[in-house]
């Protein structure tokens, strides 16, 4: 029996980023569950994996973009005997460093003064490459808008605080897919390759002229390698 495909979100967006990928999957015969995260205003990536492990059944391959990446570092350290393969997608196995946090606290202080609106307006151009679409960039600020200001600063302050994930590479048994955009400033291609180098089983597959949201910018060329990868470690 094939495992669910378990699609984790980036921030500051919700499961809508995986609307074409999820299609796909399901097409090609995968049952997929995509959580709009954190789902409550809990602060603590554990916490969060503990009741995202109560919405699958038996095992599933975590699909972690930015965010989700660090949500997936969480649930193999909780349940690895349940996970048959991992994908990494722009994300990062470091924790924050003192300048990070203190940008997040930054941006913690504009949502609360300002409101999403101006969070997306600083991370705009961090999120997309200067040739996304205009439909990409436009799905992006609508489904950024739409996110409650409670769950803008809990994952604010998740991201700030989470562990440090580099130990836990090593321990990765299963076939990993780490995938990064190669115009990727938030996480570029370099911490990727740190995440490949560091799991026994890790493979990088750069995206050309792709930012921080692979799923949503260059959606074709990412289910194609998300789809091989599962046909093949999952034959």
């Amino acid at each position: 029996m094939r495992p669910t495909i378990l699609l984790l979100h980036a921030f500051p967006l919700d499961s809508r980023m995986w609307d074409g990928v999820r299609d796909a999957l399901e097409a090609a015969g995968y049952a997929v569950v995509a959580p709009d995260l954190p789902g409550e205003p809990e602060v603590a990536f554990a916490a969060w994996a503990h009741r995202v492990l109560r919405l699958v059944e038996g095992d599933f391959v975590p699909v972690g973009v930015s965010m989700g990446g660090y949500l997936l570092f969480e649930l193999w350290r909780q349940a690895p005997e349940r996970i048959r393969a991992v994908v990494l997608v722009d994300t990062r196995a470091a924790p924050e460093t003192p300048e990070a946090r203190e940008a997040r606290d930054e941006l913690i202080m504009v949502a609360g003064e300002q409101g999403v609106r101006a969070v997306w307006g600083r991370m705009r151009e961090k999120l997309l490459a200067p040739a996304a679409t205009p439909d990409a960039v436009s799905r992006a600020e609508q489904i950024a808008l739409e996110q409650p200001i409670t769950s803008i600063v809990a994952t604010l302050e998740a991201i700030r605080d989470r562990a440090d994930s580099r130990p836990t590479l090593s321990t990765i048994g299963v076939p990993a897919l780490v995938v990064v955009g190669d115009e990727d400033t938030l996480t570029p291609p370099a911490a990727a390759e740190e995440i490949a180098a560091g799991i026994p089983n890790g493979r990088l597959v750069l995206i050309p002229g792709c930012g921080h949201l692979p799923p949503l910018e260059k959606p074709e060329e990412f289910t194609s390698a998300l789809l091989d990868f599962l046909e093949e470690v999952l034959a």
